[in-house]
């Protein structure tokens, strides 16, 4: 949920404060848990997500916002993205999964209800976070492009076979996905896996991605890699166009795109997944 929600505040820094999976996630409520939350709870929990929508959207400007506001506004913004990613939670399940916060709620509960019950810790860790982001790190650089270089929530020609999958942002042609991990040596190779998902779910290049990132919101730090590098590095045989055909393909039974050629008997294969990292850190590549 802190992921979620770091992820949403960034969001409204580049002045894209709602999306999809939030509207989608309020609607989505009406589908309980086997009789979890109750009508009522249901009711009023919608209620106050039209309300935190609408307030919410008083944030959106191409131009942005500042990652740091006073402390009492960013007190409440940082409440309400929070709720928002509880939300996104909803649409994300298909429904209520018990051990949402929101289901806990008293039937007449209000938005502001909802705010203030958001943890204290959730606050502090939020901001912290983006005072990282601001000072001085890499996304006031972002936040400063113009507007149609800023994209939030990005789906793919793709997204629909794999139950709608959207990335976190494409900025100046750059495919960043968020993580608030507490230990970036230790990340999963999930995590790449998912950049790598995206890259080929772009199957028309609609986006023209030149680079794939991960930004580490709890460090302040934006490591990237040309997409060429990427690949390179995950042991790719062919090139982006071959990869993503394949993909395509794959995705649709074989009704669109082409299977990837045979391999080429001149290049190395991958390395094997028991053999040394080649890149001992994440970090390795960078200063």
């Amino acid at each position: 949920m802190l992921g979620h929600t770091i992820d949403h505040r960034l969001r409204i820094s580049l002045g894209a404060p709602t999306g999809s999976p939030i509207k989608e996630g309020i609607e989505r409520a009406v589908l309980d848990d086997d009789g979890w939350p109750s009508r009522e709870v249901i009711r009023a929990v919608q209620k106050a997500g039209d309300l935190m929508v609408q307030e919410l959207t008083r944030y959106e400007s191409d131009a942005g916002q500042p990652l740091c506001l006073a402390a009492a506004d960013e007190d409440r913004l940082i409440r309400l993205c929070h709720v928002a990613s509880s939300f996104e939670a909803i649409f994300r399940h298909g429904g209520w999964m018990r051990g949402n916060s929101l289901g806990l709620c008293i039937p007449e509960a209000s938005l502001d209800d909802l705010l203030n019950a958001v943890a204290d810790y959730v606050v502090d860790d939020i901001r912290q976070q983006m005072q990282l982001a601001a000072h001085p790190g890499p996304f006031e650089n972002l936040r400063l492009l113009p507007a149609d270089a800023r994209i939030c929530g990005p789906v793919f020609a793709g997204s629909l076979a794999v139950g709608g999958a959207d990335a976190d942002f494409i900025l100046d042609r750059a495919l960043i996905d968020c993580k608030a991990t507490i230990n970036p040596d230790r990340l999963h190779r999930e995590a790449v896996y998912q950049l790598a998902g995206y890259l080929l779910l772009d199957h028309n290049d609609t986006h023209a991605m030149s680079t794939v990132a991960l930004y580490l919101s709890r460090q302040g730090a934006l490591i990237g890699w040309s997409v060429e590098d990427f690949l390179g590095l995950l042991g790719a045989q062919h090139d982006l166009p071959a990869l993503r055909d394949a993909c395509r393909h794959l995705l649709t039974d074989g009704q669109h795109g082409s299977p990837l050629p045979p391999p080429d008997p001149s290049r190395p294969l991958p390395r094997p997944r028991s053999a040394p990292a080649a890149q001992q850190m994440l970090f390795d590549e960078f200063d």
